[in-house]
């Protein structure tokens, strides 16, 4: 018997294609929320069995907002990290937060549009795409690791749109 085949008779699963790059968001923000949140954790728990067992009865509502919120931090930090776009030859897979990673087709792309976005301080560039339903494929800022190889990836595959994106360019 081939080893290609198996035992119900189909054959084996490829194996796992690398991607070609990746983009993420700066590690920083991700990092900063799962430390904190960890240590708020890490000092409430504690804090919340030794107040029980030195003085039972006591108030333990610090230390347990101190733990709730070290986790809601910690899952945000972790949700911050998780994001991502690996990117192959003609496609790529979009991962947003805890959701599963989502395939595209890259001939998918109908509209590409720079955005920006400020609230008074520095100004963020942002690179969206749409379907022809518009519904959105993916949001990546400049400041994304992997940023450049992705904008010439998409420039490479869909230059009608790249062209039209860069024609309109960031919006004020």
């Amino acid at each position: 018997m081939s080893d290609s085949i198996n035992t119900w008779g189909g054959t084996a699963t490829k194996e796992h294609e690398a991607p070609l790059f990746v983009v993420r968001r700066p590690r920083f923000p991700g990092a900063i929320f799962t430390v904190v949140g960890a240590a708020g954790v890490v000092i409430g728990v504690p804090g919340i069995v030794l107040q029980q067992v030195f003085a039972p009865g006591a108030d333990s509502t610090a230390f347990g907002f101190l733990a709730g919120l070290g986790a809601a931090m910690w899952l945000l930090g972790r949700a911050l990290a998780a994001g991502r776009i690996d990117v192959y030859d003609r496609h790529y897979d979009v991962k947003s937060g805890f959701g599963r990673l989502r395939r595209r087709e890259v001939d998918d792309i109908h509209t590409l549009r720079y955005g920006s976005q400020s609230n008074g301080g520095p100004t963020f560039i942002s690179l969206t795409a749409w379907n022809d339903r518009r519904k959105k494929q993916f949001m990546v800022f400049t400041i994304y690791r992997g940023y450049e190889e992705f904008t010439k990836w998409i420039a490479e595959r869909r230059p009608e749109q790249w062209a039209e994106c860069e024609r309109l360019g960031i919006p004020d």
